[in-house]
């Protein structure tokens, strides 16, 4: 059984090679220099059977405004808010005990972290492994793939663009695997489902949370509009 599983990655990896080889072929002709990282990408999706989170520090090589952005907002410091101590107003008000540490219940973890359960997301670290710290540090609070999506797919894409200064459009970068932003992302978390939410009086204001709620906005260099 493990050496069919090793011959089905091996195939798997060969027809990756064959596909980006034909697209290297082609953008030589067209001048697509992205087309590589998109090959590399599929092989990455289809042998790891789903894409899997790289973490945060990944996303910050290319964009690092947005990034500094980011720490200083709510979404960055989501796991803080489960500590013990921690919005202990909003917690008393909904019948959560403020001196519980919340921050390794698996059904808060979801929400407050970057990809929970799945692979390359978030993990309880264990204290005696600096690898397991490591990886933590980059996947907790809400952070870039959260909303974003699992970078596997397209992290090499944003490097080749960056690297060749490649211009591309939004679809593009959908197509490679980045998740379209949309009100329904949000949603996800920001529902009445949380336990500090008021189902009855509740609303969720998409356009104002992407104004103040995320990281700024800026310009993408590379991005044709």
């Amino acid at each position: 059984m493990k050496s069919r599983k090793s011959w089905t990655a091996v195939a798997v990896l060969i027809v990756g090679v064959l596909a980006t080889w034909q697209l290297c072929g082609s953008s030589a002709v067209a001048g697509d220099t992205a087309a590589l990282p998109v090959a590399v990408a599929t092989i990455v999706t289809v042998e790891g059977g789903q894409a899997k989170y790289v973490g945060s520090n990944k996303c910050k090589m290319c964009h690092m405004k947005q990034y500094k952005s980011w720490k200083t907002k709510k979404h960055a410091k989501a796991l803080d808010t489960l500590k013990p101590g921690n919005a202990a107003e909003v917690k008393k008000k909904f019948g959560l005990d403020p001196a519980k540490d919340y921050s390794t219940d698996k059904s808060c973890l979801p929400c407050h972290t970057v990809g929970f359960g799945k692979p390359g997301g978030y993990a309880i670290p264990d204290a005696t492994d600096k690898k397991s710290v490591k990886h933590a540090k980059y996947t907790v609070g809400i952070g870039c793939e959260m909303c974003h999506g699992a970078g596997s797919p397209f992290v090499d894409k944003h490097k080749k663009i960056m690297m060749s200064k490649t211009k591309y459009t939004s679809e593009e970068m959908h197509a490679s695997g980045m998740n379209k932003i949309e009100e329904s992302t949000c949603k996800k978390c920001h529902n009445d489902k949380s336990p500090t939410i008021d189902a009855a009086t509740y609303k969720f204001d998409y356009k104002q949370r992407l104004i103040d709620g995320v990281h700024e906005h800026y310009p993408l260099k590379y991005r044709k509009e």
